[in-house]
């Protein structure tokens, strides 16, 4: 049996565009029975999204707490000194994704953004 299991969907109607992807129980195993929860309150400066205490980096949800699509959240490294970014959450937003053991992620947003990081063990 699966120890996480989710769904996604995703419906487009704007105009001529009618579209939806709907992907339904997603299944995954956990390595051990580990898990992260944080809250980050972030600034412009980045943010280490940390993986301390999980022997093996796992599914990781991500959700932006802002409630004004304004404020958005940036995810990504840190290469030579300076940030790159892969993915955005605007305020509301979440993202699943499977992070990489032993890279360090940050986060970075306006003042007084806050995201919320929940890793499981892989």
């Amino acid at each position: 049996m699966a120890d996480i299991t989710y769904s996604m969907t995703l419906k487009v109607d704007k105009d001529n565009l009618s579209n939806q992807i709907q992907i339904s129980q997603i299944t995954a195993s956990m390595a051990k029975a580990g898990y992260k929860s944080v809250v980050y309150a972030l600034t412009t400066n980045s943010t280490v999204i940390s993986t301390a205490n999980l022997s093996t980096v796992g599914v990781a949800f991500l959700r932006n707490l802002a409630t004004s699509s304004a404020s958005t959240v940036q995810i990504g490294i840190e290469a030579g000194g300076s940030f790159v970014g892969f993915a955005t959450l605007r305020g509301g937003e979440p993202a699943i994704t499977r992070l990489t053991s032993g890279t360090e992620y940050v986060a970075i947003g306006a003042s007084g953004a806050r995201l919320r990081v929940d890793i499981t063990e892989g």
